[in-house]
């Protein structure tokens, strides 16, 4: 999928580029990730399935998370995940978005909004 970034890094300069995006679910480890930002206020669960898939993970050994979607997004470890909800994942609409680096939201979000 071809995907078009409008990345604003300061007032004055402004960077367009297209660029392919190519997304695996699973089969990756998402140790050392952290948050890296949010999918748009209002998503649904539902939203998150129908794009990638079902989850690759339930409760954390924690407790603070209750369903997370791990996989790669061209080359780069991507999680979603519903940190310290109180409500159950199908009615949740806060989605975090964690990775290693922080483009990771871009393309993530970039991705969702697409399809």
């Amino acid at each position: 999928m071809e995907i078009w970034l409008g990345i604003t890094k300061e007032k004055d300069m402004k960077i367009q580029a297209t660029i392919d995006i190519d997304v695996v679910m699973g089969g990756v480890s998402h140790d050392r990730t952290g948050l890296q930002g949010y999918l748009p206020e209002g998503t649904r669960y539902e939203d998150i399935v129908q794009v990638f898939g079902e989850p690759q993970f339930g409760k954390s050994l924690d407790g603070k998370i209750q369903v997370e979607w791990v996989g790669r997004i061209n080359g780069l470890v991507f999680t979603i995940y519903d940190y310290k909800s109180r409500i159950e994942p199908e009615r949740n609409t806060d989605w975090h978005i964690g990775g290693r680096i922080k483009f990771v939201d871009i393309l993530v979000n970039r991705f969702y909004e697409n399809n």
